[in-house]
């Protein structure tokens, strides 16, 4: 009798998912594959799988650059790293499928118990003995959140000396971050604290604040997976007037390769605390409130590897003055809950901010000086995309951008918005607009002010596209033949279509009072491309202002 108990509760143990296994299921699609495959009790598989219909595999499997093809039963948790994933029909998951770096075909007929997690990008890694350990590269938008669980992440850290570095552009070069930093988890959240210096490398290197700053900040979290976060933060540095269009590591990329930056900056020099609360990886919600003073900032002179000599495009001069900022945050992300059809697949970033003044404003080339006035203003932007899967391999996507002022005085030249370029409208050049009288992209920048600055008070975007995987993949004999992420390159067709306008209405086509202005004034493009995972190359032709040349478009990652 006891030898019998003994055997059962071995087998128990066998099947039955540790702690750690549980919690990884609920976190992100591709740290919940990490905790998965590095259990003690997974039945790890490098290379193909084959399940044959009449085979019964009992816990979770793991497989680790496969294809797998399932035709008979998995009793627990199927998770496929590096691999493409066929359930045939009379297929049997116990409970999830997890596929990261890889795609999904099911046939009529088959069972699964649970979810159904994917990601497309693959998960580089090396392999510490036996558990399987995710590099620290985390430049895609499309990838989880470093706030990932302490049993995946490891413990907790303690950086005295740590070194890490920003987007490179023309007004700071490459930011060097120094300084110490802390993250303990606990049974109750997590306590984080940094205290980094910035070193910015551009010339003239001097000992002065173009030269150095810093940024301190703490976080305390109450709740392992859902509850509240108070944070406070200190900080000299500068910052993009807008980043919602490029990715950092293109726009930084863009500046070293090609001497191009797109981006704009500001100084802000101040301090803000927060509190929030978060439900789970997916959403958060977060009210803060601080205190900046805001300076211009020049362009510099940092190195890049073509067009060296040539001069920078200016970095447009911004409003001086302190503000008192208080905002409000939200953020949800469900894209890799695929099965779920209305909360699965969506994406938004949202803000409202309200500010209040005293600024010296640069009144522009037409109106000569500057001029103090107390300003309040109330701004709001929201980013918000929906992806579908209409089949296998097969997605549609959406996006939708809407931002600008909201009420009160105008807004300062640090909150105003732009289009046109990689990221938004793509049949157009970067603030270039050659063949139309009005500029419904800057709203006036390009023509008149020095720098070409966003001048927008509004901007509404569209942006569709349609992406197929290709059949065929980086992997041949089981082996890589090239290092990129993603195993299925796509091709995708899109089409994009904005405008910029100012407020209040005034006799100018370019303004626009209440509501959506007419879509006479918006500007469209059409496009194609291919996305090989890390990079992709596409075209783009503007529909709106035909003589505009057709655009070629090299973009990291996806487009959105």
């Amino acid at each position: 009798m006891r030898k019998s108990v003994l055997v059962a509760a071995l087998l128990l143990l066998e099947v039955t998912p540790t702690g750690a296994q549980q919690r990884a299921r609920t976190a992100g699609t591709l740290w919940g594959a990490v905790g998965i495959y590095n259990a003690s009790s997974t039945s790890r598989i490098t290379g193909p799988l084959d399940i044959a219909p009449e085979r019964e595999i009992i816990g979770d499997v793991a497989v680790l650059n496969g294809p797998v093809v399932v035709s008979g039963t998995i009793t627990g948790t199927l998770v496929a790293i590096n691999a493409d994933v066929r359930l045939k029909t009379g297929a049997r998951i116990g409970t999830d499928v997890v596929i990261v770096g890889g795609v999904l075909t099911r046939e009529d007929g088959v069972t699964i118990g649970g979810d159904v997690r994917t990601q497309a990008e693959v998960l580089r890694y090396t392999i510490d003995d036996v558990r399987l350990v995710p590099d620290e590269d985390r430049s895609n938008d499309w990838e989880p959140r470093k706030d990932r669980p302490a049993e995946v992440r490891g413990e907790s850290y303690t950086d005295l000396f740590f070194v890490a570095a920003r987007t490179y552009n023309r007004v700071e070069g490459l930011p060097v971050l120094v300084g110490p930093r802390f993250r303990r988890p606990t049974n109750w959240g997590r306590v984080e604290l940094e205290a980094l210096g910035v070193v910015r490398t551009a010339g003239p290197v001097q000992w002065d604040r173009g030269t150095l700053g810093h940024d301190a900040r703490f976080d305390l979290r109450l709740g392992v997976r859902s509850g509240l976060t108070f944070g406070g933060r200190a900080f000299d540095l500068v910052a993009p007037v807008e980043s919602w269009q490029l990715r950092d590591n293109e726009a930084g990329l863009a500046t070293f390769v090609l001497h191009r930056d797109m981006r704009d900056y500001y100084g802000r020099h101040g301090t803000e605390a927060s509190l929030g609360g978060r439900l789970g990886e997916e959403a958060s919600l977060s009210v803060v409130a601080g205190s900046e003073q805001w300076r211009s900032v020049e362009e510099r002179r940092p190195y890049t590897l073509t067009r060296d000599t040539e001069r920078w495009r200016v970095n447009p001069p911004m409003d001086v003055g302190r503000l008192d900022l208080a905002s409000v945050r939200l953020k949800i992300d469900t894209r890799e809950r695929v099965r779920a059809p209305l909360l699965g697949g969506w994406y938004v970033n949202a803000d409202i901010e309200r500010g209040s003044g005293t600024l010296t404003r640069d009144r522009g080339p037409s109106l000569a000086g500057s001029v103090a006035e107390d300003v309040t203003y109330t701004r709001g932007f929201i980013d918000g995309r929906r992806y579908t899967r209409i089949s296998p391999g097969t997605e549609l996507n959406l996006r939708i951008v809407a931002g600008g002022w909201l009420g009160g005085d105008q807004l300062p030249l640090q909150r105003r918005l732009s289009l046109g370029g990689p990221g938004a409208v793509e049949g157009y050049d970067f603030r270039q607009n050659r063949y139309d009288a009005d500029d419904f992209l800057t709203c006036g920048g390009i023509a008149t002010w020095e720098g070409q600055p966003a001048l927008c008070d509004r901007v509404a975007l569209a942006q569709v596209e349609v992406r197929q995987s290709l059949n065929w993949h980086w992997y041949r004999d089981g082996k890589k033949w090239l290092r990129l992420r993603d195993l299925t390159p796509s091709w995708v067709i899109f089409a994009d279509a904005g405008r910029g306008w100012t407020t209040p209405e005034t006799p100018s086509l370019v303004s626009h009072g209440k509501g959506l202005p007419p879509l006479s004034g918006f500007r469209a493009s059409i496009g194609a491309g291919l996305d090989l995972g890390d990079i992709g190359v596409y075209v783009a032709k503007s529909v709106s202002t035909p003589h505009e040349a057709l655009n070629v478009i090299v973009r990291m990652g996806r487009r959105f």
